[in-house]
């Protein structure tokens, strides 16, 4: 149980007098009702006069949330939903909204609430890891652990992918990702034989064409990303010329290469090899991205800005580049410019180190 999250609950008996239903469920005065009071509220101090149907709704919601395995679960899912049989897409179109806004601790305990709400809420839960994945894109710090609750939720909803051929559709593409093009390969397979949406099985098809010409040089090229990135860059680099050799035309490769030189700080290289990749594999944030740093190096800021703003055209929420966007200003001495990008970044994502620091660091410089 996550107690933290659940200090503004307290619970509450109704009266053993007051048996009657509420929709279609009837009141159990031996169960304590869940009541989530006011953030900054002391819950000895609370009154129950301000008490409302909505604060024990929003109570329940953050015990399953929070605590799934709460003993009077199955009662509070009942009561959710008998008094708010709208709830899950009410519920859902609210944490979409704040997913795009930011707003991911918010748009989180949503989606958990949702998945307590109905175990067998498959989009919820992809909704969930969908969320995750686009947090990790942000982030830095505490990636692993966040990317080890992505493969815990795909790995439970593989299982039931014939249910929703979305979850294959989105898993394919977060193994691809992981340079697994052999798995991304399959995933692929397995949407195009259950998914039915147009757009999605054009993209799956390109992918697993894209994947096909990787997967069977898996281990080769695998070896050569995990040598680059472990910071063994030279050998990396050895590597990925074999691979090269073999398929001149997979973008990944040419990638790989720039990132392996661009660490090594052979700019110009980099540069070139980033050029190939995004020749074979336009409008690529990430080639866009790994450009602009090579050209913040070489000093060709005019450079650089265009890059980034392509690729913030592509991804407008992308941390990454709007926090590449507030060092290219510092190297520019536009200070006001920096900082309201790095200020854009924490707005997105509280918790980024980096932005702070690059904030801290121009508010006291």
């Amino acid at each position: 149980m996550n107690n933290e999250k659940l200090k503004q609950i307290i619970y509450i008996s109704i009266p053993e007098d007051m048996k009657h239903h509420i929709g279609s469920i009837s009141l159990d005065p031996a169960i304590l009702l869940p009541v989530e009071i006011p953030e900054g509220v002391n819950p000895e101090e609370w009154s129950p006069g301000n008490l409302s149907w909505e604060m024990i709704v929003s109570g329940m919601l953050k015990i399953l949330a929070y605590d799934p395995d709460h003993k009077n679960t199955e009662y509070f899912r009942e009561f959710i939903r008998s008094v708010r049989p709208e709830i899950t897409a009410e519920l859902t179109q609210s944490a979409v909204i704040k997913a795009q806004s930011g707003d991911f601790e918010l748009a989180e305990e949503i989606f958990l609430a949702l998945t307590g709400l109905d175990e067998n809420d498959l989009r919820s839960r992809l909704n969930l890891v969908l969320l995750y994945e686009n947090k990790l894109g942000g982030i830095t710090e505490g990636s692993d652990k966040l990317r080890k609750k992505i493969e815990d939720l795909y790995a439970g909803l593989l299982e039931k992918g014939e249910d929703l051929p979305d979850i294959y559709f989105n898993a394919a593409w977060y193994y691809y990702g992981k340079q697994d093009f052999a798995r991304a390969h399959g995933l692929c397979e397995s949407y195009l034989t259950l998914g039915n949406e147009e757009t999605k099985r054009s993209e799956a098809e390109k992918l697993m064409r894209e994947c096909a010409e990787l997967k069977d040089t898996n281990e080769l090229y695998t070896e050569a990303f995990s040598l680059v990135n472990e910071d063994k860059n030279e050998e990396g680099l050895e590597k990925i010329a074999l691979f090269l050799e073999d398929s001149p035309e997979v973008w990944n490769g040419w990638f790989l290469k720039g990132w392996a030189l661009r660490k090594l700080s052979r700019f110009e290289e980099a540069m070139a090899a980033f050029r190939k990749a995004a020749d074979l594999k336009p409008g690529h944030v990430d080639i866009l991205n790994e450009m602009s740093i090579c050209a913040i190096e070489l000093s060709d800021f005019k450079q650089a800005a265009s890059l980034l703003q392509e690729a913030l055209e592509i991804d407008p929420e992308n941390l990454k580049i709007i926090s590449n966007m507030g060092i290219l200003s510092l190297k520019e001495k536009k200070m006001d410019e920096a900082a309201a990008f790095f200020r854009t970044v924490l707005a997105l994502d509280p918790e980024d180190p980096m932005a702070a620091q690059y904030l801290d660091f121009i508010e006291n410089s």
